[in-house]
C-alpha cells in the first residue's frame, strides 16, 4: 500500500510512501486500486505480489534478521511517461536482494516486519543457511621479495605439475636455491662500504672525516674562509681577518 501526494514541494509533481504491506485476501484483483482520495493525499493498493523463500537467498534473510529491525523490502520504479503511478517491481524480505535492487537505480522503502514472518523467516534460515568460511590470505604485499618468489615458483610448479598429471613439487628450500636479486643488492653494498676503492672522494659528497665540520663551528668557518681565499672569493678585510681558532681537543673516551 503506497500512499501519493500531489504537489508535495515546488520541485517534485507527486511524491510516493511506503504506507504498509497487507495479506492479499484474494479479493482484492491484479491491477492498482485507488482506496481514498481527496485530492491532494491518495493511498493506492498493489495487489498480486508473492514472497518465497529460496534457499541460496538466506545470506540476505539473515542480514535482515540480524540488523535489528526485520522489515520489508518494497520497491518501484517512477516511468518516464507518466510520473503519477509507479510501476512497483518487488516485494522481498532479502537485505541482499533489497541492496541489488537499490544498484539497479530502483527506489527501495522498508516497513517493519510482523512478529509472527519474523518467525517464519527465521525458521526457514536457521534450516538452511550455511555461513560462509573465508579462508584468511596473506596479502602479498605483505610478503618479503623471497617469501614472493617461493610462492610464484610453488605456484609454476603446481601448475605445471597439474599439465603433467602429476603431482605439484615443493619449492626449493633456502639451501641451494639461487640467490634472489634482494640479497645480490645486499651483497654490492657490502662491497660498496668495505672496499677502500669504492671510497674515494669525488669532492662533491661529505667524508666522514667532514662531517663535523658543520658551518656553525669554529672548525667549520675556518674551512669555509680557506677554501674562499683559495678561489679568490673574499675582499681586502677578509683577506686579512684572523682565523678561528680550531675547536679544542675533546677529552679521552668522549665520543
Amino acid at each position: 500500500m503506497l500512499e501519493r501526494v500531489a504537489a508535495p514541494n515546488a520541485w517534485e509533481a507527486w511524491k510516493f510512501r511506503l504506507v504498509d504491506v497487507v495479506p492479499d485476501e484474494g479479493v482484492f484483483g491484479s491491477a492498482p486500486r485507488r482506496l481514498v482520495d481527496d485530492g491532494k493525499l491518495s493511498r493506492w493498493l498493489f495487489p498480486g505480489f508473492g514472497v518465497e523463500l529460496f534457499a541460496d537467498e538466506c545470506k540476505g534473510y539473515y542480514l535482515n534478521l540480524t540488523s535489528g529491525r526485520p522489515s520489508w523490502f518494497v520497491s518501484w520504479v517512477i516511468d518516464g511517461d507518466d510520473e503519477s503511478m509507479p510501476t512497483m517491481t518487488g516485494v522481498s524480505v532479502s537485505y541482499v536482494e533489497a541492496d541489488r535492487r537499490m544498484a539497479s537505480e530502483e527506489h527501495v522503502e522498508t516497513i517493519a516486519l510482523a512478529p509472527e514472518l519474523c518467525e517464519w523467516l527465521r525458521l526457514f534460515t536457521n534450516e538452511h543457511y550455511q555461513p560462509e568460511t573465508r579462508r584468511k590470505v596473506r596479502a602479498m604485499s605483505f610478503l618479503s621479495p623471497e617469501e614472493r618468489e617461493r610462492h610464484m615458483a610453488g605456484l609454476a610448479a603446481a601448475a605445471d605439475g597439474a599439465a603433467a598429471g602429476r603431482a605439484p613439487e615443493a619449492p626449493a628450500g633456502q639451501a641451494g636455491e639461487p640467490p634472489s636479486e634482494r640479497a645480490r643488492n645486499a651483497a654490492l653494498r657490502e662491497m660498496f662500504h668495505s672496499d677502500p676503492h669504492f671510497r674515494r672522494s669525488d669532492d662533491l659528497n661529505v667524508a666522514d672525516d667532514e662531517v663535523h665540520e658543520i658551518e656553525g663551528t669554529p672548525a667549520g668557518r675556518q674551512a669555509k674562509i680557506l677554501k674562499a681565499r683559495r678561489l679568490g672569493l673574499l675582499d681586502d678585510e677578509l683577506v686579512d681577518q684572523e682565523l678561528p681558532p680550531p675547536d679544542p681537543p675533546a677529552p679521552p673516551g668522549a665520543r
